[in-house]
């Protein structure tokens, strides 16, 4: 194996040391610059560390081993936890909302219950409508409506409404 020893002979754990926590500090980038390869690069580097010390006897290699999960569910949590309070944190996430902005709310088309349209598209049961020169996704509940034939507006969901064609 690939031994490093001191003056005295003794297994040196000074490499190992290092690469075992330059390893995790190639895992806690991984979770600022996230592609993968800091990761698997702190794993190898991580587990060469604990490799290497295993010169020093299995008792060292099991503090390595056990150093090594210790600080890696610490990174853990504090990345998954702690940092979205910091200012650092929140800077890296995005926290802003689409709501209504791709898919319009029901609220939004709750004034059109009730109202009359008229199908842009075949309905089969779902298609275009058009209702006060705004075009409206909508479903039927009568199966299949011809194209400009005129429909009732009777539900409004989620970025569509309900129709009914109109006798």
């Amino acid at each position: 194996m690939l031994a490093i020893l001191t003056a005295q002979g003794d297994v040196s754990l000074v490499l190992p040391i290092g690469l075992l926590f330059g390893g995790l500090l190639l895992i806690a980038v991984e979770f600022f610059l996230p592609t993968i390869i800091f990761g698997f690069l702190g794993a190898i580097v991580s587990f060469a560390g604990i490799y290497l010390s295993a010169e020093a006897g299995g008792g060292v290699c099991l503090a390595f081993i056990v150093t090594f999960v210790t600080f890696l569910i610490l990174e853990f949590v504090a990345f998954r936890r702690l940092l979205p309070q910091t200012g650092v944190g929140r800077s890296l996430t995005n926290v802003s909302s689409n709501d209504g902005v791709a898919v319009p709310s029901p609220a939004a088309l709750a004034p059109f219950i009730g109202k009359t349209g008229v199908a842009t598209t075949v309905l089969a049961p779902s298609g275009t409508i058009e209702v006060e020169g705004r075009l409206l996704e909508a479903i039927t509940l009568d199966g299949f409506v011809e194209r400009g034939v005129a429909v009732t507006i009777v539900e409004a969901g989620a970025g569509r409404v309900t129709v009914r064609r109109l006798r």
